[in-house]
């Protein structure tokens, strides 16, 4: 069974440990184990009541009445909430944790089939799904979650999204551009790039998906094939340097490719191109697609 120490649940849950000490002092909310050297460790179930406690917490209930609950009606308290109409994202990106930490695959498909009736697929990745993705890069970063955990969350809003790019009435526009998207090398994580190619192909885009980890010296062939194309690119945990990379990248494009890149790593990238367009957000791609 896996253990979180203190400062885990403090980055799982945005709750400081200090507070979390004083809720335990003051209500019993929890009763972590000791090591011998006196050191808490939590288990899986005290993360899951804490995630829930948090999110009851940030929805304005307070505290000393959460306390008072037991877990069966903390648990019905967070479904009515999630599934309320007028649930604030923050609260359904929180719901995502429990769900990710419980492993609860029907919670899931409930979850994202009241988002997606509520905004349609595309806002409930961008307004969703990718703030809890960059949360949980962050949280990957300092060893807070399991690769089970991950795993499990991010396969199945794969599954979601693919489903969604299938399901698409395709009608290729005009003297489109055709966009080859693609991972720099190292970097494994495309839950960024998978939802690149659906904004592309919703627009009508052809695309070109190369996937994760892709070597720079094997793009030469492919953009002399496809002279008139975009590229597009995600960083957010490639261990290289990217200035470099992206330097080799452009170094075989004509005069015509763009290489247009976003991911939390984009401010690392070092370039002055006129072919290079670096956006803070996928919402600034989202806008460029749409003027194409």
């Amino acid at each position: 069974m896996p253990t979180y120490s203190i400062k885990d649940l403090e980055n799982l849950t945005g709750i400081q440990a200090h507070t979390i000490r004083i809720w335990e002092q003051r209500y019993s909310l929890l009763c972590p184990e000791r090591t011998p050297t006196n050191i808490r460790r939590y288990s899986d179930k005290d993360l899951r009541k804490l995630l829930s406690v948090s999110l009851l917490n940030n929805n304005g209930l307070k505290i000393s009445k959460v306390a008072k609950l037991s877990d069966i009606d903390i648990a019905a308290a967070v479904l009515q909430l999630s599934e309320g109409k007028d649930s604030r994202l923050e609260s359904q990106i929180e719901s995502l944790k429990l769900i990710m930490v419980d492993m609860n695959e029907t919670k899931f498909e409930k979850l994202f089939s009241h988002l997606v009736l509520q905004m349609g697929v595309e806002d409930t990745i961008m307004k969703v799904f990718l703030p809890f993705f960059k949360r949980l890069n962050y949280l990957w970063q300092t060893n807070s979650v399991t690769v089970a955990q991950i795993n499990f969350i991010t396969s199945l809003y794969k599954q979601k999204l693919y489903v969604a790019i299938d399901g698409l009435d395709f009608s290729e526009r005009a003297n489109s551009k055709k966009l080859i998207l693609f991972l720099p090398k190292t970097e494994q994580l495309d839950n960024g790039l998978l939802f690149c190619n659906f904004m592309a192909k919703k627009r009508g885009f052809q695309t070109v998906y190369l996937g994760a980890s892709f070597p720079s010296e094997e793009l030469a062939d492919i953009l002399g094939k496809n002279p008139d194309s975009y590229l597009v690119s995600v960083a957010t945990l490639a261990k290289i340097d990217l200035t470099e990379y992206y330097t080799e990248v452009l170094s075989a494009c004509n005069e015509n490719q763009k290489l247009l890149i976003t991911g939390s790593q984009t401010n690392t990238v070092k370039i002055t191109d006129p072919r290079l367009t670096v956006f803070q957000e996928f919402s600034e791609l989202q806008r460029l697609l749409e003027q194409l």
